[in-house]
């Protein structure tokens, strides 16, 4: 479960923004919407979340940079301790001279295990600066806190802290569970959760493989969704076959060869198991008429991404979503999705967010954060806490914004029509 993102110095973002999943006092859709957090995780009046958020923005307003400032820190959580240059590789705000001299701040509360958990660093001149974790057991209690390469750890003493060497390109939290410490658990929590976090960009890697996940559920539940949408797909099978073993050199080499004499020889999604790898795509039968369109006389198969420009952008889109949706539904995650409704009928970006607003379909309270550009999507039952905004100014600076920041904003009130007025953040005006 998120709670809230905190974010600094991150790309278009400078100032200090947050996305919080904490819901507001009212009632509007709240058995719908919103869910409480398990008992004494939260304070009694802060204990109330919401399932799903929507930003909307202007093109270049910086929607998607919020998707990819919570991506980076996952990535830097997830391989820092590797040695790959990503702490290095921080992007700071692009239009203030020296902002690299200033901290980027990432920053994430969520719970796990029923616990709750505030966990962030920074980064300033391609080096960890600062980290820390806390939890609540009753009240916050820090369980570690870091200053550069000092580190202080709950129930650890100095001396046998001074024997953890951190380097200024990796989290403790990322190197933590090599040592035999009394916090390991809380580490184990931390790196668990941001495991489980999905962040979906288009035509996302590995998206199909998901299909062949808990044998075949997640496809029967995506195909069901797609005869709801009518878009006359009757039967799917994921299509996997190995390409070439990477150690082994006459493979690699005879790989090579083939790309470059039948280029769609590897058109899908291309995965590396341990040696292996694959080329993934996915088989789609369509029924085949007589002539009186009165019997089903045989089917077409057609491959979603070697039988190009059969399937619209959408279809693909919606299957490369839809694997990853089942998924966090099923298990209760956090997913953020870029740019939902790109390519896809109102009615079916509709759905995929009405189905975490939801009781039946979202029983574990999956949490979905996605970024928007079909204003009609405010209008679709959606509560004031759920609708953020993003904006730009002249500067290049980009804000995130929340609906309730706003006054007399009436239940009522068409949402779309105000902000396409202008009422809630500057666009651009494409009049003249």
């Amino acid at each position: 479960m998120l709670v809230n993102f905190r974010f600094k110095n991150c790309r278009s973002f400078f100032s200090e923004n947050e996305l919080n999943m904490q819901a507001v006092k009212d009632s509007e859709f709240s058995e719908l919407n919103t869910f409480k957090t398990p008992d004494s995780v939260m304070p009694k009046g802060d204990d109330e979340l919401i399932k799903s958020a929507i930003i909307f923005g202007a093109n270049a307003s910086g929607k998607s940079n919020v998707i990819k400032a919570i991506s980076y820190m996952k990535n830097v959580i997830l391989y820092s301790a590797s040695q790959m240059p990503i702490v290095q590789n921080n992007e700071y705000f692009s239009f203030f001279k020296n902002a690299n001299k200033e901290e980027s701040l990432y920053e994430v509360e969520f719970i796990q295990n029923n616990i709750y958990y505030r966990y962030g660093f920074t980064i300033c001149e391609g080096k960890i600066k600062r980290e820390w974790l806390d939890k609540r057991v009753e009240r916050i209690k820090n369980i570690f806190k870091r200053e550069e390469n000092n580190i202080e750890i709950v129930g650890l003493d100095k001396q046998a802290t001074k024997l953890i060497n951190i380097g200024q390109y990796s989290l403790f939290l990322s190197v933590g569970n090599n040592f035999n410490i009394d916090i390991k658990d809380s580490l184990t929590d931390v790196l668990t959760w941001f495991s489980h976090l999905y962040i979906v960009f288009e035509n996302q890697a590995n998206s199909l493989d998901i299909y062949t996940l808990e044998n075949g559920k997640y496809l029967n539940q995506a195909l069901d969704i797609l005869k709801q949408a009518d878009i006359g797909i009757t039967k799917m099978e994921v299509k996997k076959d190995k390409i070439a073993n990477m150690n082994d050199f006459n493979d690699v080499m005879k790989l090579n060869a083939q790309m470059q004499i039948n280029p769609t020889f590897a058109s899908g999604q291309i995965k590396q198991e341990e040696s292996n790898l694959f080329n993934i795509d996915m088989k789609t039968s369509f029924n085949v008429y007589d002539e009186k369109k009165n019997n089903t006389v045989g089917h077409k198969v057609i491959e979603l991404f070697k039988d190009v420009g059969f399937h619209s952008e959408g279809t693909i889109r919606l299957l490369c979503y839809l694997g990853w949706i089942l998924v966090a539904l099923d298990k209760g995650y956090v997913i953020f999705i870029d740019e939902i409704d790109s390519k896809l009928h109102f009615l079916v970006a509709d759905y995929l967010q009405r189905i975490f607003n939801s009781i039946n379909k979202n029983p574990n309270n999956a949490q979905l954060i996605c970024t928007a550009h079909n204003t009609l999507l405010m209008d679709e039952d959606l509560r004031r806490d759920q609708i953020y905004f993003t904006t730009k100014d002249e500067y290049g600076e980009s804000k995130l914004f929340p609906l309730t920041d706003f006054k007399n904003v009436r239940k009522s009130d068409l949402f779309s029509k105000k902000y396409l007025a202008g009422f809630y953040s500057k666009l651009p005006d494409m009049r003249g």
